[in-house]
């Protein structure tokens, strides 16, 4: 959703590390590592802070490549998954700041036209969401703003 409502050529991002077998410097087990997602995952935080804290601190560059599962799918076996993906939650996130903002300054047209636009992308996830059964059925909108 990078290039979604601006006229730009391409997105910029970093791209990820090619391991396709475990490397050899991860001296710790499997049970180990799901222990310390599990842990940070108990200390209130989300799935992306989640991963780089073990790639920054414990020099796990891919869960999938250690594990062979997705962050994602092991917080969900251990039944710590949010309700609400972290991608939508983000934008609920910069929604309400934007919307925070424009109460104070109401002369903000640039601003209140980048509220607009984060409220479109946030219909949009929704309506993804919901189609793939990720959010559950009775999940509303209002419950969140």
């Amino acid at each position: 959703m990078a290039r979604m409502h601006t006229r730009k050529r391409g997105k910029s991002r970093s791209h990820k590390d090619r391991y396709t077998s475990k490397p050899t410097w991860i001296k710790a087990s499997n049970d180990e590592i799901i222990d310390d997602i599990v842990q940070l995952k108990n200390s209130k935080l989300t799935s992306p802070q989640i991963g780089i804290r073990l790639r920054d601190q414990y020099a796990i560059p891919s869960t999938k490549v250690v594990l062979g599962k997705k962050l994602n799918k092991i917080l969900e076996e251990k039944s710590l998954k949010p309700v609400i993906p972290d991608d939508l939650q983000s934008l609920i996130t910069r929604y309400k700041k934007v919307s925070a903002h424009l109460a104070l300054n109401t002369r903000d047209k640039s601003n209140d036209r980048g509220r607009t636009l984060i409220m479109a992308k946030i219909l949009r996830l929704i309506k993804y969401y919901r189609r793939n059964n990720v959010l559950p059925a009775g999940w509303n909108l209002d419950k969140v703003l």
